[in-house]
């Protein structure tokens, strides 16, 4: 018992020290998993050596894990289809649907394959539970560091807040990017409440099927219904992704007389993605997040989930090398008994 106390004690010890050196790390959240799970096991080993009945409370704590598990496919099943409904079908927005129908499937998937008893449909049904787990395990850990990034900022006394651009509607901000403008608005006037008249540099440059830069209409409305001067707001309009908005605001920053670290301003869901592009890029810069409605959440963090683990590709084959070992291992044992 006192050595289950002390390696949680150490985990979260460690957790947090790594977390305050910098927030913009996805282990942030594999080691909060990590601290959380040694703190869970603590209590059930609590409950089960001084509780009546402690061992069968810890069984139904472990078995309530899969009904949890099912709820959770359900509704992300049910997300996507409000995603197809509202936002159109495409394989972005189809992501939850995908998501919920793989974690009902693929268990079941995998049961069927290894009780065939072929040699084949055991490697075959042991390789999907490995690749789901490992699956399942990057993102809680994306999910825990996104969400510990966008629950603890940092504060910054920036004199520059970069709004990240979204795509437009018949040249007109959207709902979506309203929620970014206008929580780099809020970012602004906190600033200028501690003395620090900062500027204001929408970003974002102009789609295929956009009549003008996304800058330039973030600009209109900042000037023309956020009230903001005109002299603090400085377009931005050539940029295409994530990594141009920051590089070439940074730069146009710089060239009016600004040194970072700024303040970065984009959708809640996103703020996470953007920190980590800015830290790979060698800024200190901080990313904050505006609101976004509550049935797109789902459907974007998965896709923001899918961006980051690209970054990470070679991380993630290592990862795999276990996985792949036991069931080449086990492949091995299984012709050796047919």
């Amino acid at each position: 018992m006192l050595s289950s106390i002390i390696m949680a004690v150490l985990w979260w010890a460690v957790f947090w020290w790594v977390f305050h050196r910098d927030r913009r790390r996805l282990r942030n959240g594999l080691l909060l998993i990590v601290a959380a799970w040694s703190t869970i096991s603590l209590l059930l080993e609590l409950i089960a050596q001084t509780l009546p009945g402690g061992g069968l409370l810890v069984l139904a704590a472990m078995l309530s894990v899969f009904p949890g598990v099912i709820a959770l496919a359900v509704y992300l099943i049910a997300n996507g289809l409000t995603m197809f409904r509202k936002e159109g079908r495409s394989l972005g927005n189809a992501l939850s649907l995908l998501a919920g129908t793989g974690i009902l499937v693929s268990p079941v998937l995998a049961g069927i394959l290894v009780f065939t008893g072929r040699p084949l449909g055991i490697v075959l049904g042991v390789m999907i539970g490995l690749v789901g787990l490992h699956l399942g395990l990057a993102f809680l850990t994306f999910l825990a560091a996104s969400l510990l990034y966008q629950h603890f900022p940092r504060r910054l006394d920036s004199t520059g807040v970069i709004v990240h651009g979204a795509g437009l509607i018949r040249g007109k901000v959207t709902p979506l990017l309203r929620g970014r403008l206008d929580a780099g608005v809020a970012k602004r006037e906190e600033l200028l409440s501690r003395g620090i008249d900062a500027l204001l540099v929408p970003s974002g440059g102009q789609g295929a099927d956009e009549p003008r830069s996304e800058g330039e209409a973030m600009a209109e409305y900042l000037v023309q219904e956020a009230g903001v001067p005109a002299d603090r707001v400085l377009v931005e309009g050539a940029s295409r992704t994530t990594e141009e908005n920051l590089a070439f605001s940074h730069r146009l920053l710089e060239q009016h007389g600004h040194t970072g670290p700024f303040t970065v301003v984009t959708s809640r869901y996103h703020a996470f993605r953007a920190a980590l592009i800015a830290r790979s890029l060698g800024y200190e810069d901080e990313a904050i997040g505006g609101p976004t409605a509550s049935y797109y959440v789902p459907s974007a963090t998965l896709r923001e989930f899918v961006a980051v683990m690209t970054y990470r590709r070679w991380w993630n084959l290592v990862a795999l090398i276990p996985s792949i070992a036991v069931t080449a291992l086990l492949a091995l044992a299984v012709l050796a008994a047919s």
